[in-house]
């Protein structure tokens, strides 16, 4: 509807001129191939861009009307492409604009569409056209609408209502704004505000019995029964459906509306009790629904013809029941999408207030950025600090006792001093990264990922602060600790590798105690040197199992290998991050064996392909069960 009320106020002479032609080379090639692959043909044989942009438009509607809208769409845009690049018809741009603004709409694809309605409201702008603002601000009101934004819908009809209003005043020509009135109405109808949306419809259906209109006509007959059945007014709905199915056939329309009133009808005679009159026009609704792909109308029909053939008829039943919940899972899916594209699109301020904003958005950002740098000094001057006095206090302590068995214990400290220091220092790298990545995100106003990313982050720094003073913690703080690490690692780096944590159901995490720490270094190794070097990243799989009297974690990664990775480090490729090393974690693993009598240990596995080329990496640590 909005493209035909559209080519009201656009006219081409142009095209006047150049349509014969295309009528009659496209009637040689259509006798012989699909009116698609003949346009595709022209256009391949063509060189005068003037004829393309008119090709390619043609095209992008025979798409339409094959149901193929993302074809369609990148027609028109190949279109406007062609027209803004040689600068030939602005107006045309306007036309091209709008339709793939209109397919947008037609896809449900909401937030994409009030895009192109910006581009055509400030081309309009710029053309001084009337016209094309109004119908513009009939774009933004419509995907508004669909949106549930109805006051910004209702704000941006009338809008359009005034614009058009001065484009009729300049033809001296009558004003024409049923189309504009009937969409007001149905704003008015999903607000529940009845009679504000009766006012509209009945002044638009008396302009289209005036002038004949079937288009005008068809569309507020359905909205009267629309409103006279939200209201409970079931035999009047019934008059006005009743009506619209012989003026459908009488003005040759074409569309899914039939859909809706059909329905509408059969749940009416469904709430009556009268079945057979339910599915005579559910029947109906369901071939109208297959007709034109309508998911919506074809779920709501099929529901109806298997309640009625239930107890009567169990194939047709099984039949109509499967054909609803496919409709239903289609449904599902663009709701999906439609919930998702729920936002709020804010006009553009003016130039002045613009700058302010964003030098207000600068100086917060500074600000913030100080904010952060001065946090991670303290906390490395924390760290450092507490370091440097536990060494003092042990060295102190050698230096009075230099027995043998204090020397041992002194080793047995020291290395629990050095596991510290690395539970505490997490990679300064890291937190850096982590810090720098929260900017980013504030920076181009992703801040709802920024408060995701910064509330991570602090679960993870308060998660080791907190154990920074325990040798040993549970096998179940540990692995929440690595998901919290491989969570910030997978939204710093853009998803570029998937990761999955897996737990045996019969292993009691939280009564098992390990070293602090000891799982994340390797989850570092796998994602720094194992997938990232990919181009196409990669995926690193944490898993716990019980295994007799041992519990097994393994963290296993489809990376290039630490061959290649020392080869990379060879040559002086990823040196911004340093590994860390194995044989700390073993010593880790030996004195946490000899201090509690266990059998912990360690065992890596360089994974080769059928032809013996590396495929990552393979760690498994050993932890005896309490």
């Amino acid at each position: 509807m909005r493209i035909n009320i559209y080519n009201k106020y656009i006219l081409f002479s142009c095209k006047q001129v150049l349509l014969p032609i295309l009528v009659l080379i496209s009637h040689c090639v259509f006798s012989q191939q699909s009116r698609i692959d003949s346009l595709r043909n022209i256009i391949s044989k063509t060189k005068e861009d003037t004829v393309k942009i008119l090709l390619y438009e043609d095209l992008g509607q025979a798409y339409r009307d094959e149901k193929k809208m993302d074809s369609s769409v990148a027609s028109y845009k190949q279109a406007l492409e062609i027209n803004k690049k040689g600068n030939y018809w602005p107006q045309k741009q306007c036309w091209d604009i709008a339709s793939i603004d209109y397919i947008l709409y037609e896809m449900g694809n909401y937030t994409e569409s009030l895009y192109y309605a910006e581009q055509h409201l400030s081309l309009g702008e710029q053309l001084n056209d009337t016209g094309q603002r109004g119908m513009a601000h009939l774009n933004f009101g419509n995907d508004y609408r669909e949106l549930g934004d109805y006051r910004a819908s209702l704000n941006h009809y009338f809008k359009g209502k005034e614009f058009f209003k001065l484009y009729w005043v300049s033809r001296n020509k009558p004003e024409d704004n049923t189309y504009t009135m009937l969409c007001i109405a149905q704003t008015y109808l999903r607000m529940k505000n009845y009679d504000s949306a009766l006012i509209f419809t009945n002044m638009a259906y008396k302009i289209g019995l005036a002038e004949s209109n079937g288009s005008y006509i068809l569309l507020s007959t359905r909205i009267l029964g629309d409103i006279n059945l939200a209201k409970g007014n079931e035999e009047s709905a019934l008059q006005y459906y009743r009506q619209y199915i012989p003026d459908y056939v009488k003005y040759k329309e074409r569309n899914r509306d039939l859909g809706f009133v059909l329905n509408n009808m059969a749940q009416i005679f469904q709430k009556r009790n009268q079945l057979d009159s339910m599915a005579y026009y559910a029947k109906k609704a369901f071939a109208n629904a297959q007709l034109f792909r309508d998911e919506e109308n074809l779920y709501t029909a099929a529901n109806l013809l298997y309640e009625y053939y239930n107890t009567t008829n169990e194939h047709e039943a099984f039949t109509y029941l499967k054909i609803a919940v496919a409709a239903k899972d289609s449904m599902r899916s663009t709701e999906k999408i439609r919930q998702a594209q729920i936002l709020s699109f804010n006009e553009q301020v003016r130039e002045k207030e613009q700058a302010m904003a964003d030098a207000k958005e600068a100086a917060r950002d500074r600000m913030i950025a100080i904010g952060i740098a001065i946090l991670i000094a303290i906390i490395s001057t924390l760290i450092w600090y507490r370091i440097r006095q536990l060494r003092l206090k042990y060295k102190t302590i050698l230096e009075q006792k230099e027995a043998e068995e204090l020397t041992a214990k002194y080793e047995k400290m020291l290395l629990e001093l050095e596991a510290k220091a690395l539970r505490a220092q997490m990679n300064p790298h890291f937190i850096f990264n982590c810090m720098n990545s929260i900017k980013s995100l504030i920076q181009i106003k992703e801040e709802d990922k920024a408060v995701i990313y910064l509330t991570t982050f602090s679960k993870l720094l308060r998660t080791i602060l907190q154990n920074a003073d325990q040798r040993e913690i549970s096998l179940y703080d540990e692995i929440e600790t690595c998901k919290l690490y491989t969570q910030l690692e997978s939204m710093r780096f853009g998803n570029k590798f998937n990761y999955h944590f897996t737990v045996d159901a019969a292993i009691d995490l939280k009564s098992i105690t390990v070293p602090a720490l000891i799982i994340q270094p390797f989850i570092e190794n796998a994602i720094w040197h194992g997938i990232m070097p990919k181009a196409d990243g990669g995926t690193v799989t944490v898993s716990v199992e019980k295994a007799e009297t041992y519990i097994r974690c393994m963290i296993d990664d489809d990376g290039i290998g630490r061959e290649i990775s020392a080869q990379n480090k060879f040559k002086g490729e990823g040196a911004t991050h340093q590994s860390k090393g194995v044989h700390l974690t073993q010593s880790r693993i030996d004195l946490d064996n000899a201090l509690n009598q266990r059998n912990g240990s360690l065992e890596i596995i360089d994974k080769k392909d059928a032809l013996g080329n590396p495929c990552g990496t393979r760690i498994i640590l050993f932890f005896m069960e309490m």
